[in-house]
């Protein structure tokens, strides 16, 4: 029985005259069952990997305290920030956007494995690292990918999370894992925020760091939580006149990002002044975690959450609904980077393919999609085909 998926359900059928809290509580719940099923990270030494077995390297930062021989890390913060590389195996026969974790002895034909990692000696030993990678690749896909993951997760979720970003949507360039301390557990909120305020000295200096690289850019994923840490970043960065830093990143992706929208508009006022940063926010209205997130402010949405365009019409960037698409995530809080229908329309794209001057009313494969220009802000809704109807008229991407 699939425990979450009915706390979950549990939760929408508490009726509307009891508190909202008692919604959030099972909501919170439900996060606590999904994420106990993460298993502790362990490095497998595998004499050789299978063939058919894909291997994804990624260059990590991380400003978590490490545990056992350093090159893994735990929820503890570090004063200092640490560097290193980590490759994560990926079995070759799944479906697009499901991560299996093992059980016991790791087969690395059906899960992923950690089966390599390394620590670097400082700043030096991980921006030679970095030029190595990029010198290999063609000139048109030098390109950093940094992604910073959200709240509830570990390191070693959040590394197997990108890695399968990077691989299934065949995102090009060189992946960079800022590996913020949160505590991998949905009961420690709070924990997570203030180390997201604590880390953003450690990822503003990351991305100085990989502005030295031999990259034409820098794009930046970031999801939940982890939208927070990096909007903070940048407008430290901003404040600091550190314009040649800015000028290299090219596009920011928040997805589901966990915050509310006056947040975002004060922090943009600042990062706008001294970028031009194209900023990309996926949203769902059927996040549960957001509308648990939001209840504990007195809120009705946070930014990845949001039921009109309207409150950010007022600002440059484009929003991407989602709220079409099910996924395997009963907290639908990953939809992007779970749904084998989003992952095939994106892959291979560069900057997720997501273009300003996007067709209204266009159909990719068995996807539809509705372009509302509303002053400076571009919205673009994604339904499936079948639902393009309901998706264009507002009934069939936006469900509750």
């Amino acid at each position: 029985m699939d425990v979450s998926r009915y706390l979950c359900l549990a939760a929408d059928a508490v009726p509307a005259g009891l508190t909202r809290l008692a919604r959030t509580a099972g909501i919170m719940l439900a996060l606590g069952m999904a994420s106990a099923c993460a298993p502790t990270l362990s490095v497998t030494e595998f004499a050789e990997l299978p063939r058919e077995v894909a291997q994804q390297p990624i260059m990590t930062v991380s400003g978590r305290a490490p545990v056992h021989d350093a090159t893994l890390f735990g929820r503890e913060r570090s004063e200092s920030l640490s560097y290193g590389v980590h490759t994560v195996s990926i079995p070759p026969e799944r479906e697009p956007g499901r991560i299996r974790y093992p059980r016991g002895t790791p087969d690395p034909m059906r899960h992923f494995t950690l089966a390599f990692a390394e620590t670097l000696d400082g700043q030096d030993a991980f921006l030679g690292g970095l030029n190595r990678k990029l010198s290999q690749l063609d000139e048109e896909e030098r390109i950093l990918v940094v992604f910073v993951h959200g709240y509830n997760e570990t390191f070693g979720s959040g590394l197997f999370r990108f890695a399968q970003m990077m691989h299934d949507f065949e995102i090009p360039g060189v992946p960079l894992y800022f590996a913020w301390p949160s505590a991998g557990d949905p009961r420690f909120y709070a924990y997570d925020l203030d180390s997201v305020f604590i880390n953003r000295d450690g990822l503003a200096d990351t991305l100085r760091l990989a502005t030295r690289a031999q990259a034409d850019r820098i794009m930046i994923i970031a999801h939940s939580m982890g939208s927070m840490l990096t909007l903070e970043a940048l407008r430290d960065l901003s404040e600091a006149g550190e314009t040649e830093v800015l000028a290299r990143i090219g596009q920011v992706a928040l997805m589901s990002p966990d915050l509310s929208v006056d947040v975002f508009r004060s922090q943009l006022a600042t990062i706008g002044d001294a970028s031009d940063i194209d900023f990309i926010v996926f949203t769902s209205t059927r996040d549960r975690a957001l509308r648990a997130s939001a209840v504990l402010r007195g809120q009705t949405d946070r930014l990845g959450s949001l039921r009109s365009v309207e409150e950010v019409a007022d600002l440059r960037l484009t929003v991407v609904d989602v709220s079409g698409f099910n996924t395997a995530d009963p907290m639908r809080h990953s939809t992007l980077t779970m749904s084998p229908q989003l992952i095939a329309l994106f892959s291979g794209t560069r900057d997720f393919g997501v273009e300003p001057a996007a067709q209204a009313g266009g159909v990719r494969g068995p996807l539809s999609l509705s372009v509302n220009v509303v002053r400076q802000a571009t919205e673009i809704i994604l339904a499936p085909a079948a639902a393009a109807a309901g998706a264009i008229e507002g009934t069939g991407a936006r469900q509750p």
